[in-house]
């Protein structure tokens, strides 16, 4: 598989448990730092709630930051991890701040790369997959918290 396929894969199985969440999912026509944008809109109500995603999908275990993304208002970075077999597949959804709080606890914010604005690893560590494991979603009931909106019933 090429690393478009790998994309496609990935991007799908976070759009299935999106709308598993009860979210919708909007894909941006063009690439300017969001592949996926999720809302939750209630006509009954007139609540309108939405949150940028970049996705990140990878067929084995990859983190890294882009400092691009810093200043992107609300955004989450989100990890599709063994994408290559969705029935594996681990998801982490952080915002810019909680992946750079875990870039600095790793000292990986004193690498070169990241003194030039970006850092990836491909070989996560135990105490990195262990300071995930925090922000892994794991159930469609997380994603409106994860993404920082209210978590309404459908029913709201």
């Amino acid at each position: 598989m090429d690393t478009q396929q790998i994309g496609i894969i990935g991007k799908h199985i976070l759009i299935a448990h999106l709308i598993a969440a009860d979210l919708e999912v909007a894909e941006p026509i063009r690439d300017r730092g969001i592949d996926l944008i999720a809302f939750r809109d209630r006509v009954s109500t007139g609540d309108f709630s939405a949150c940028p995603i970049q996705l990140k999908t990878a067929t084995d275990e990859v983190f890294g930051l882009d400092s691009k993304y810093e200043n992107f208002s609300g955004l989450r970075i989100v990890f599709v991890w063994n994408a290559r077999n969705p029935d594996k597949a681990e998801i982490f959804a952080l915002s810019y701040q909680e992946a750079s709080k875990v870039l600095t606890e790793m000292k990986y914010d004193q690498t070169e790369s990241w003194k030039n604005g970006k850092y990836t690893t491909t070989r996560p560590s135990e105490k990195l997959k262990k300071l995930l494991g925090d922000y892994r979603v794991t159930d469609p009931s997380e994603w409106p918290s994860r993404l920082g909106m209210k978590n309404q019933s459908a029913a709201s």
